[in-house]
């Protein structure tokens, strides 16, 4: 049998002719072949398990429906549990935000929608909010609902209106702009523009090794700026840290912010004494001294060195590890003139001379301080037998020109890179001798370090 020859159970239809039944096949037509051809893709797993996960609960269930407003609240604020201020806030006297909470000006009616948290403090909260009207993403701080909290913020709030409106309208000072303020549940929330990491954050990524010393001299000059800002103002800024200097967005990529104003305060109304984060702070501060701009200029100092060393020039566990880092590694120690007058001498020195008949300026006869370092046991005798904390040594050099000079250089440099960075290091030494300076009233002003080589 022919092998095209239709079979019916292996018997001959003979001159029978063979028809099909007519619900086999369908009709021809164009829109057929179009569905015929047309390439099924088949989404992955894990795209249906997540972007597409709606869609796949409606195929499972067609019934299944989605909907926002059916969505529980993701809190971001941690504890999230109102019990106070009528359940608005939690136990810290924070204000309970969520994703999209809703942060308004009742005088203007301008939205800011909270999108996420971009950090927490003492002071309360700073969240990443899409301003409505503009379109655009701010940094709301969200002050706690606590009066001394509201009072500091509000001097926040002035200083920087003052430090944008009239000493910088043209914001070429790399100090933050503020846009807006007002208050919502009790809260005092502060409108910024939204920057981007910080420069501890930036020293982090690089594996806490240092930066370039381009970049270390780029980021100097702008902080310089921000400083000479404050000097002309007559505004210490009192905790500028690596925390407080944020990179600017991908847009201005190179370009720095200095932020957090809270502590700050005039020249003229130094209320504080406990004031500057403990590896930054001056040692008038420490010694509890009159203080001026120059404390913000040693904190700068300390933070030049560690954009290039990638740790912190005086690591100290404690006052006294801090106080002893500081005489170690710059080869001195206060002047007498300050250690006369500070109320915390007696904390951290012992006098073996006459200071009744000395002026501003002098030192005993023979040159030698009439103050002498407590050491850790004359320090646990005059603190109850309390011993103090002393930190791990990060660098196995002793002296600020030693630690900068033998820090290590970087891979497959040639020897002319080598002997010119080697040059800017020597400049990075006089550069520091010069901020981190034990005499508040010989340590550089901003002008003064501005005319420096290093940064010129």
């Amino acid at each position: 049998m022919d092998e095209c020859s239709p079979s019916n159970g292996g018997q001959e239809l003979g001159n029978t002719q063979w028809r099909p039944r007519e619900l086999a096949f369908r009709p021809y037509s164009l829109q057929n072949e179009a569905q015929s051809l047309r390439v099924v893709v088949r989404k992955s797993l894990v795209a249906r398990l997540t972007k597409d996960m709606v869609e796949t609960y409606q195929i499972c269930n067609p019934q299944f429906k989605f909907s926002e407003d059916l969505n529980p609240k993701r809190y971001l604020t941690t504890p999230s549990i109102g019990v106070l201020n009528d359940g608005y806030d939690n136990a810290n006297s924070d204000l309970i935000l969520s994703v999209n909470y809703a942060l308004v000006n009742l005088e203007t009616h301008r939205r800011y929608i909270v999108k996420d948290v971009l950090g927490h403090g003492t002071f309360g909260q700073v969240a990443r909010c899409l301003d409505v009207e503009t379109n655009s993403f701010v940094a709301v701080k969200i002050i706690k609902n606590q009066p001394a909290y509201y009072q500091q913020a509000l001097v926040e709030v002035s200083i920087l209106t003052t430090l944008n409106r009239k000493y910088d309208p043209e914001d070429k000072h790399h100090i933050v702009r503020i846009y807006d303020y007002f208050v919502h549940q009790r809260h005092l929330c502060i409108c910024f523009e939204l920057l981007d990491k910080n420069l501890y954050e930036l020293v982090k990524i690089n594996q806490f090794k240092g930066l370039s010393l381009s970049i270390v001299q780029l980021f100097s000059k702008q902080i310089l700026r921000g400083l000479a800002l404050l000097k002309d103002a007559g505004i210490i800024h009192c905790d500028l840290k690596p925390e407080n200097i944020l990179l600017c967005t991908s847009v201005k990529p190179a370009e720095i912010k200095i932020i957090d104003f809270g502590s700050a305060c005039m020249e003229d109304r130094t209320v504080y004494s406990y004031i500057q984060s403990r590896y930054y702070r001056s040692p008038e501060v420490l010694l509890g001294y009159q203080y001026s701009t120059a404390i913000d200029m040693w904190s700068f100092g300390c933070i030049v060195a560690e954009l290039f060393l990638g740790l912190p020039l005086f690591p100290g566990a404690s006052e006294f590890d801090l106080l002893r880092r500081m005489i170690q590694i710059l080869g001195r120690q206060p002047p007498d003139y300050v250690l006369k007058e500070a109320k915390n001498t007696s904390k951290f020195f012992k006098c073996v001379g006459s200071v009744h008949n000395m002026e501003n300026d002098e030192v005993a006869m023979d040159g030698r301080s009439a103050y002498q370092p407590l050491t850790e046991i004359d320090y646990e005798a005059r603190h109850e037998m309390k011993k103090p904390l002393i930190a791990k040594e990060y660098f196995n050099q002793k002296t600020l020109e030693a630690i900068v000079t033998n820090y290590p250089y970087k891979k497959n440099l040639t020897k002319e890179d080598i002997t010119r960075e080697s040059q800017i290091r020597l400049a990075l030494v006089d550069f520091l001798k010069g901020l981190v300076e034990f005499d508040p009233a010989k340590r550089w002003s901003p002008f003064q370090a501005s005319k420096h080589p290093f940064v010129t």
